[in-house]
């Protein structure tokens, strides 16, 4: 409370307050005088630092270049497995591509043909009516002049 004490006792100018202000300034400047108590300030403990999480590295053994040594019998066919598994994989789905597009072609061809086929009935009904309706105008042409 030094620093507030300091603050009252120098830089307040006191006789310029009312008497009521000028009471509680007393009355705190004698509380602040009575106080024989000094604590210290608080200070915050310092924390430790979180260390870095240490990753021991595994040691292989590489007897040839490039080739890893090491593992066990299991670990190789379990390798050699997933290989295996990955490469079937790849081909199955390889294989189920060229299905989907020769059926996709299957169908895009059955669909040009239907397309086809209705054209040419279109074509040859219209080509039908216009000769039937030749043959109408004809008639209508030698009945008026009868």
């Amino acid at each position: 409370m030094h620093p507030v004490w300091i603050l009252l006792t120098q830089h307040v100018p006191v006789n310029e307050h009312p008497e009521q202000m000028q009471e509680w300034y007393h009355r705190a400047l004698k509380e602040l005088e009575n106080k024989e108590k000094h604590y210290t300030p608080l200070i915050c403990e310092k924390k430790k630092p979180v260390p870095l999480k240490q990753y021991t590295p595994k040691i292989v053994k590489v007897l040839e270049f490039g080739r890893k040594q090491g593992g066990s019998k299991e670990e190789q066919e379990r390798r050699q497995l997933i290989q295996k598994h990955k490469r079937e994989l790849k081909g199955a789905i390889r294989e189920i591509r060229k299905d989907n597009q020769f059926l996709a072609r299957m169908q895009l061809s059955e669909i040009m043909e239907r397309d086809s086929a209705r054209k040419r009935k279109v074509k040859e009904l219209l080509g039908s009516l216009a000769t039937q309706e030749g043959e109408w105008k004809a008639m209508k042409r030698k009945k008026g002049k009868n």
